[in-house]
């Protein structure tokens, strides 16, 4: 095994054994990391409470942790608003709810929610740990409406489900407005029932919190 050598110009050594498969070449910058680390803790007062406040301090000295950049923060900074203007609208359903809504509510409360999403006939996104679904995308006995299967399929994979739920709601340059609204792009959520404009709008997703 590795090792990280102590420096022997000091009066006492630290010897550390490092995992097997470690690269001793990498030796040198984790002994300067424990150093640095060592520094920070035995300078601290022996108290708990001081100890566990530059926690993050110490743990920025193994990350190699840096302030986030401008696009970053301002990428979070949209999604944040987007979010709060995407449950403005609408009513939103926990798994429990859409459960006591059935004809036949199961047993298990989480379902058929939880088994409508794993087999990608609804989406859900998560607030404060808890799962919510949009009601635009259930008919008037609470089961999935058909298109929303094909315009997931549309939309392809998407790591964020807030993605999908910002397109959902924005108003989409692929689907027109009729009547007072002629001419106007309107969201998705509100052509549901123009099922060829709908799944050709979400082929030509851009991958934005805003379409």
């Amino acid at each position: 095994m590795a090792q990280i050598p102590s420096d022997p110009s000091s009066e006492a050594g630290l010897s550390l054994r490092l995992p097997p498969g470690t690269d001793p070449a990498i030796a040198s910058s984790l002994k300067r990391g424990m150093e640095e680390l060592l520094a920070v803790v035995v300078a601290l007062p022996q108290f708990e409470a001081q100890i566990l406040g530059r926690a993050d301090e110490i743990a920025s000295v193994f990350t190699g942790l840096v302030a986030p950049t401008a696009p970053l923060i301002e990428e979070r900074i949209r999604r944040q608003k987007a979010m709060q203007e995407v449950l403005s609208r609408g009513d939103w359903f926990t798994a429990e709810q859409i459960n006591a809504l059935q004809t036949a509510p199961r047993a298990n409360k989480a379902h058929p929610a939880s088994d409508w999403k794993r087999r990608g006939r609804i989406f859900g996104v998560t607030v404060n740990r808890k799962e919510y679904f949009a009601g635009y995308q259930f008919d008037a006995l609470f089961q999935p409406l058909p298109v929303i299967r094909e315009i997931l399929e549309a939309l392809g994979p998407v790591a964020d489900s807030w993605k999908i739920a910002a397109w959902f709601h924005f108003p989409n340059g692929w689907i027109i407005g009729r009547g007072k609204h002629e001419g106007e792009p309107i969201s998705p959520r509100d052509a549901l029932d123009r099922r060829d404009e709908v799944i050709d709008a979400a082929r030509h997703v851009h991958g934005g919190y805003v379409a």
